[in-house]
């Protein structure tokens, strides 16, 4: 009976050792590895080494190395592995034996194979067989040197006999991160801030000892020619505050030494917290010009990225979910909302939903369109019925040639097209505040 008969014959140097490595993970799903090499007892002279633990996502244009007491003279991406199914396909024309179930072998002339068929000459006769009843496939060729992964060879001039050390550098696609923020609420001002990186690795390859860089900023990149998440698994938490170093003009966290940084698993590291921080929390009623309307009003946390508020430090932009103390311990789920990049010395608002208690109602009294002007009387008024003053802001659209008259608050201008009214609105109250917008044009 002829075989399939695998026969693998090398004359590559594989290492002996894939030493600690370096992963500096960006956001927009990609990684930079550092990786340290070594291979043991090296010839002097010309040599072949040859390394096989690499990604199926890695960037076939990126890697370079740098070998110690040696001279890379040439570098080659290897990537077609050995598959059944191109192999039997070049067998066309050539006398292969098949094994169906329940029935003999049978050998013949391979004329056609697809996923579904098969079909042999057999002497004066055609047969075609549906794949799913074919038990093996034999031929008597011996498969020299079978790749059955990508691998990267170098040729190297090796000054001297011994072992090689080698760092290789890569880009690779299916690693990112993101920065996942908690923010606890207690009370109007006060509260606790986490700062989190949740860091997935939907790549092929697993890393150990790795050393994990994470890079907040958006970088530019060529589009390249090459082209789920699992459980999760939680790392120790950093200091209070990690102080990112500067990475041109980006900015990039430490989330230090990863025993195992495993394909198909998301990792979670701490960047910051838990922090004491202050921040301004306010009502919001958003209106444009004539509209007439009546509902809750948004729940917005203002937070100043300060020292004195108990920040002062690189904000990554993320996810923030929000929760509040439970006056019956622990607390409670109330919120999400996106945080952008937050330099040093500014502010950042986010929403957490609307509030039940406290709903906001804005009518038009009058309205009056000339040829060459218009003229309309605002009120809006607040209900307060929580346990506790509430901080509202009221926030006015109006766009064109505006003037405002008869207000029965001070506002502020915030640009050409908007002002808005600060009002404190005590429990249990109602308050009011009515203004006149004026428009003329030519």
């Amino acid at each position: 009976m002829k075989l399939f008969i695998l026969i693998i014959i090398t004359n590559f140097i594989w290492p002996q050792s894939s030493k600690e490595s370096t992963i500096t993970v960006y956001k927009d799903g990609t990684a930079l590895v550092k990786q340290e090499i070594i291979w043991d007892a090296v010839s002097k002279g010309r040599t072949n080494l040859k390394y096989g633990d690499i990604p199926k996502s890695i960037h076939k244009d990126t890697p370079f190395i740098s070998i110690k007491n040696a001279q890379v003279l040439s570098q080659k991406f290897v990537e077609k592995t050995f598959s059944s199914d191109e192999y039997f396909s070049s067998k066309k024309g050539d006398i292969i034996t098949i094994k169906l179930k329940n029935e003999k072998a049978i050998s013949g002339i391979l004329l056609e194979l697809t996923n579904k068929i098969l079909t042999i000459q057999v002497k004066n006769s055609l047969r075609s067989f549906n794949r799913n009843n074919i038990e093996y496939i034999e031929t008597g060729d011996v498969v020299s040197n079978p790749n059955f992964s990508p691998y990267l060879y170098w040729e190297v001039k090796n000054s001297k006999t011994g072992n090689l050390k080698a760092n290789l550098v890569y880009k690779l696609s299916n690693i990112s991160w993101n920065a996942i923020y908690r923010l606890t609420t207690n009370g109007q001002t006060k509260g606790e801030l986490v700062v989190e990186g949740v860091i997935s690795n939907n790549s092929s390859k697993n890393y150990i000892n790795t050393n994990v860089n994470l890079v907040e900023g958006k970088i530019n990149k060529v589009k390249s020619t090459n082209n789920n998440y699992g459980k999760m698994e939680m790392s120790r938490s950093l200091s209070n505050k990690n102080t990112p170093d500067a990475l041109g003009d980006y900015h990039v966290y430490s989330a230090g030494k990863i025993k195992n940084f495993t394909a198909k698993e998301n990792l979670t590291v701490g960047i910051y917290g838990p922090l004491n921080v202050n921040y301004e929390k306010n009502y919001v009623f958003e209106n444009f010009e004539r509209q007439q309307k009546e509902e809750p009003l948004k729940v917005e946390y203002t937070l100043s990225n300060t020292e004195k508020d108990g920040l002062g430090i690189v904000l990554p932009a993320g996810k923030v979910d929000i929760y509040t103390s439970s006056s019956k311990g622990g607390f409670e789920y109330i919120g999400s909302d996106r945080l952008g990049q937050v330099p040093k010395g500014e502010s950042s608002t986010i929403q957490a939903g609307y509030a039940f208690d406290i709903t906001g109602k804005r009518r038009v009294l009058n309205y009056d369109r000339q040829r060459k002007s218009e003229e309309a009387v605002i009120e809006v008024s607040v209900n307060n019925t929580w346990s506790e003053t509430a901080s509202v802001k009221i926030v006015e659209h109006i766009n064109g040639d505006w003037v405002i008259k008869d207000q029965s608050h001070d506002y502020i201008k915030k640009d050409a097209s908007t002002i808005y009214f600060l009002i404190d609105v005590k429990p249990g109250k109602k308050d009011f505040i009515t203004y006149t917008y004026r428009k003329e044009w030519k």
